[in-house]
């Protein structure tokens, strides 16, 4: 460490992330100080490096998907102790509101979501608040977990609240579209919670390769094969008991409910481009077959405990979806990967 100084990755405004110098963060009363050893990049980074995100207020360090240890704790602070491994469910909620109090923290109406609102982990250090010790967010890694994995953490989350809404299990056929790292977890974390048969659909052909190492038993490129007549075909001429849309694509979520059977489920898991967000849907359809249709968005504590759990009995295949591990002066080379599909998930190291 350089005296008070750390490297980051800060986001500056729309076109203008980068690698810079900046003060490290000092504890209060109430917070600690986490030394980070493994962070992914997420879609919404780069989003952020790539188009911006005008939500984001500027200036802050990018980055929510990490595992550190503890380095210094405030004195008001109880549970975590210097060297404790921990990581975090990064929206944090203020636990008065009222989506707080029907315990959806991740609709808290007065969040502060880590990496975006208030500093992330592609530093050296980071500053957890005291909102974020109080209400459950900051948890610690089992020990069976690398830093690494463990980082897989935060996403999985994200996917575990989608699957709880919709009630993924046995004995559902389940259809999950996009190839990209959630919709893998995705189609991972249906086999685990019990479904009977999992789908993946992948439009790009590298992408349908890359997905022949993960546990799902069929995966289809629709860039090749008409991906409804597939999956009729793969349940009896139905169509899927849950379709899992992963793509943030207007005709996915069209093809969604082409894939769903009568009586099944659509769960909305990826946006779409805010700027042309309506998608045309046959009503009729979700009426006569009787569709139910949900939205997911971002994850509770109580997800990332889940995540951590699944992770921790080896359900999820991380050296297969952990493609690229940088240094910080690497981050936009991990960036390039993932636009250019060479890459799935990427882990920046900033102490490394």
């Amino acid at each position: 460490m350089r005296g008070k100084q750390m490297k980051a990755i800060v986001y500056g405004g729309i076109g203008k992330v980068e690698l810079r110098e900046v003060a490290k963060p000092r504890t209060n009363e109430g917070s600690l100080i986490v030394r980070v050893h493994s962070c992914a990049i997420c879609g919404t980074d780069v989003k952020a490096y790539s188009i911006g995100i005008a939500s984001i207020k500027p200036p802050v360090i990018l980055g929510h998907e990490f595992v550190g240890s503890v380095e210094e704790t405030g004195r008001n602070v109880e549970g975590f102790k210097s060297g404790d491994r921990v990581t975090m469910a990064t929206t944090i909620p203020c636990g008065n509101c009222r989506m707080c109090r029907r315990n959806l923290f991740n609709l808290c109406e007065n969040k502060l979501p880590v990496g975006t609102f208030i500093n992330g982990a592609f530093a050296e250090y980071l500053e957890v608040p005291p909102r974020g010790i109080e209400h459950g967010n900051l948890m610690q890694v089992p020990d069976t977990l690398s830093d690494d994995d463990g980082a897989l953490s935060e996403p999985l989350g994200c996917v575990i609240n989608s699957q709880n809404i919709a009630g993924v299990g046995f004995p559902d056929r389940v259809v999950v579209i996009g190839g990209g790292p959630l919709g893998l977890l995705q189609a991972e974390t249906a086999k685990a919670r019990g479904a009977l048969k999992t789908i993946l659909v992948q439009r790009s052909s590298k992408r349908s390769e890359m997905a022949k190492k993960f546990k799902i038993d069929h995966v289809i490129c629709s860039g090749d094969t008409d991906p409804v007549e597939a999956v009729r075909e793969l349940t009896d001429g139905e169509g899927a008991d849950v379709v899992l849309n992963a793509a943030p694509d207007r005709s996915a979520v069209q093809l969604a409910f082409q894939l769903v059977s009568k009586a099944g489920r659509v769960s909305l898991f990826a946006s779409v481009p805010k700027d042309n967000p309506i998608v045309e849907t046959d009503v009729n359809l979700i009426h006569y077959h009787q569709i139910s249709v949900f939205g997911a968005s971002d994850s509770t504590p109580a997800n990332h405990h889940d995540a951590l759990k699944l992770l921790s009995a080896g359900k999820i295949s991380c050296s297969a979806l952990i493609t690229h591990i940088l240094g910080i002066e690497d981050f936009f080379k991990g960036i390039e990967a993932i636009r250019n599909r060479e890459a799935l998930k990427v882990i920046i190291k900033p102490n490394s």
